[in-house]
């Protein structure tokens, strides 16, 4: 984007905005520490850091996955939105509960074995750059779980409709389901991508290591395509808990719009494929897909004469709910501004533009 654009953004945007221009984009270490400073006393940023910590110990029962605020999965992602990192004393301290459970999951022989206190945990506190070995161990050895996982040729996830007829007890909602094999969770646990993969393995990036990279590399190409996009379930399916006792998956990391950006855009579920987009432009092979060429050239018709953009404010969404979902796409504004939606929309097609492993 034209400089006019960085210009705008720090003259006119609030205090998350223009330190994350001043640090990711201008690379302006003196601006960026001085509203850092200004950053951790935005009611947003204090608000957040709350529903991070809201207890010590916390102690709700579901602390790391949910759809409420105090979840880990959405106070953090929501902080990683304003602009806040692992290099600041406050986040390390709220995340300490979490690093905690972290560091025994660490140490389990089989990483993906554990979803919730693992995958999810693992892959967020990376995002936010929190820098603990505990947290590299884990992603590294995850990495390596979910690449051999992969290369699995086919995949052959799901049961077939004579062995699902053997099932007992199945909810009559479920029966038109697809099941993922037992065997698979019994002998690989989650080491098939998720949705949080997406979000936070991009992170990796940062330790220049060409192993990582590749790997990275060949997961993101195999989920990329039409076949992978074809043969796996919304939601991957259904899995057998026990005999009579079933749970549904949930968060696959397909690309929503994968086949048709325009009809997705239509129906209206745009924040979702927003949040999407907005980690999985990280990965250079996702770059090159026909997708995210059409979902630009999409978000461009939201173009305004002077260069910035303005997209639709139900597109920006902040509202109780799954962040991975799009629930919390604003970027800490005050929406009593007349130009929030220009303010926010360019900062987001910004991000989209920037080199992959920038951040």
């Amino acid at each position: 984007m034209e400089p006019s654009v960085y210009n705008f953004l720090m003259d006119c945007a609030d205090t998350p905005v223009r330190y994350r221009v001043a640090r990711e984009f201008l690379l302006d270490t003196k601006t960026a520490k001085k509203l850092e400073r200004e950053l951790l006393e935005t009611p947003a940023a204090r608000l957040w850091l709350q529903n991070l910590k809201p207890q010590t110990p916390p102690q709700h029962r579901w602390m790391e996955h949910g759809s409420f605020d105090f979840c880990l999965e959405n106070a953090l992602l929501k902080l990683v939105q304003l602009g806040l990192h692992g290099g600041m004393p406050q986040v390390r301290d709220a995340v300490g509960f979490y690093l905690a459970r972290l560091e025994t999951a660490a140490g389990y022989p089989q990483k993906r074995q554990d979803f919730i206190t693992a995958v999810l945990t693992a892959n967020l506190l990376s995002l936010a750059q929190v820098e603990h070995e505990a947290v590299q161990r884990y992603m590294l050895a995850s990495l390596h779980e979910m690449h051999a996982f992969m290369q699995r040729k086919p995949l052959a996830l799901y049961l077939s409709e004579e062995e699902k007829q053997a099932l007992a007890g199945v909810p009559k909602c479920w029966k038109d389901k697809p099941f993922l094999r037992p065997e698979i969770i019994r002998e690989y646990g989650y080491a098939f991508p998720m949705l949080y993969d997406i979000a936070g393995m991009h992170s990796l990036y940062r330790l220049g290591d060409s192993t990582v990279n590749h790997r990275i590399g060949d997961i993101i190409r195999r989920i990329f395509t039409d076949t992978f996009h074809r043969s796996v379930a919304d939601g991957y399916g259904i899995t057998i808990m026990s005999k009579g006792s079933y749970m549904a998956m949930g968060w696959d990391p397909k690309a929503p719009g994968w086949f048709d950006v325009a009809d997705y855009l239509a129906q209206g579920r745009v924040p979702q494929l927003l949040f999407y987009a907005l980690h999985a432009s990280r990965y250079p092979a996702a770059r090159e897909t026909q997708w995210f060429s059409d979902l630009l050239a999409h978000l461009d018709l939201y173009q305004t004469a002077d260069g910035r953009y303005a997209f639709p404010a139900a597109w920006l969404p902040e509202t109780q709910g799954y962040a991975v979902m799009g629930r919390h796409l604003s970027f800490g504004e005050n929406r009593r501004k007349k130009n929030w939606r220009e303010i926010e929309s360019t900062f987001y097609r910004l991000l989209l533009n920037a080199e992959p492993g920038l951040r």
